[in-house]
């Protein structure tokens, strides 16, 4: 007797936890159901419906795009409300050459807290004295022979330069494929031959100005600058104006193009990036020396005394004049928005930083 009521109470209790069991199982599928995750997948197709509901937002120009948060797809319906998510989360849709292309980034490092900007990450580490991002003159610029400036970006190595009014990071090409191009090569009537004509956008666009524009579509870069890259890059403005440091005119940009996606480095760019102190805008050949930035190659600068000379780097002698004709390097330089996202690295050539 006392055998058999101890086997109906061990059926009672087995049985008893299975209904528990088979209880907690419901429950979570009921609270799954109504509490789902937000993926890559459900947040592009959400971004989708919003913007075929509000296609006047889409964006209208080339390589321009706009981003829709997931707190605004939540609150407008495209999203429900009682999805699970931790993470702050957006879509980017960027114009490429008329079609859309969504690009859903989550905000967040791998244990799940809120990402920061690549550009929080370099003001914090800003420098007074030796290699680094200095406060200068109202802006921040990188100086020195070797800063921690490299980005790894569209398959390719850039240095920064510093960041612009709105924050944005300018940075330049640094890597090993390198075009050599004529500052411009028209015919030039005040010397009677192709030695080029000397402004940066007049009548007819320079050839340097030509291959900025052109630089996204390249055979070489139409892979590298995918949609989803080049919605992490915006228009800055360009510094055109010419100079002629013998005279003393040596504002770079008493001349400005803007909404522009690609140009060229400076004179003062290439001043401002030396720590020697002797270094000027009126004697360029010290500014070699500790300087990131003194690669040989193409300046956005026309020289102001003729009508067929521009300015360029050279290595060893610092500022130089050069006939516009003349193939040299070009190094364009792009600038990421402010918002993009830092994913890691530290910014040394071995470790550069990588972005979201």
């Amino acid at each position: 007797m006392k055998d058999l009521l101890e086997n109906k109470l061990m059926r009672v209790t087995i049985g008893a936890l299975v209904v528990i069991i088979l209880i907690i199982i419901i429950i979570a599928l009921i609270v799954g159901m109504g509490s789902k995750k937000v993926t890559e997948s459900s947040l592009t197709k959400a971004a989708e419906a919003y913007y075929n509901a509000n296609s006047s937002l889409l964006p209208k120009n080339n390589y321009d795009s706009v981003s829709v948060s997931l707190a605004t797809l939540i609150s407008t319906g495209y999203i429900s409300d009682k999805v699970s998510y931790t993470c702050p989360a957006y879509v980017t849709v960027t114009n490429v050459n008329g079609l859309y292309y969504y690009s859903p980034i989550f905000a967040c490092d791998n244990d799940g807290t809120t990402s920061s900007t690549l550009v929080s990450k370099l003001l914090a580490n800003r420098v007074t004295s030796g290699s680094g991002l200095y406060y200068m003159n109202g802006a921040y610029v990188f100086r020195g022979e070797n800063p921690n400036n490299y980005v790894k970006f569209a398959e390719s190595l850039w240095r920064i330069i510093g960041l612009d009014a709105n924050g944005n990071i300018k940075m330049i090409y640094n890597d090993l494929y390198l075009e050599y191009q004529p500052w411009d090569d028209r015919y030039n009537k005040e010397t009677d031959s192709q030695n080029g004509i000397n402004e940066f956008l007049g009548n007819e666009k320079s050839r340097i100005k030509e291959y900025l524009d052109n630089f996204f579509t390249t055979d070489v870069n139409m892979e590298r600058f995918n949609p989803a890259r080049i919605s992490r890059t915006t228009t800055h403005t360009a510094c055109v104006g010419k100079l002629n440091l013998e005279n003393g005119i040596t504002n770079s940009c008493d001349k400005t193009l803007g909404n522009q996606r690609f140009s060229a480095i400076t004179v003062q760019d290439y001043v401002n990036a030396s720590l020697d102190n002797n270094c000027s805008i009126n004697s360029t050949v010290t500014c070699q020396n500790y300087n990131f930035l003194n690669l040989s190659g193409w300046t956005a600068n026309a020289y102001a005394g003729n009508t067929y000379s521009a300015y360029y780097i050279d290595n060893d002698e610092g500022i130089q004049l050069s006939d516009a004709f003349i193939s040299r390097a070009i190094r364009p330089i792009v600038a990421l928005k402010s918002d993009v996202l830092y994913y890691s690295g530290s910014g040394t050539l071995a470790d550069p930083y990588m972005i979201r």
